[in-house]
């Protein structure tokens, strides 16, 4: 149910924040299809969440990781 809770309060503003651009290759400054914490700490709501995403723990969320959080 935590999970659930947060993907409600954390996709809204994922949409508002990419606004037809995709938002994990937006905040993928250096193109490297990760997204490190300075990458992810553009977004507050991304920032808090970071860990629960980064599910094998190495410190970056992947295209993977990102989309499995979201549910697709």
């Amino acid at each position: 149910m935590k999970k659930f809770a947060c993907v409600l309060f954390f996709l809204p503003a994922m949409g508002a924040f990419a606004t037809g651009a995709d938002l994990f290759t937006s905040l993928d400054k250096d193109g490297n299809g990760a997204l490190s914490k300075e990458e992810a700490s553009v977004d507050s709501r991304l920032a808090a969440v970071f860990e629960q995403i980064d599910t094998d723990s190495d410190g970056q969320i992947t295209r993977a990781e990102f989309d499995k959080f979201q549910g697709n």
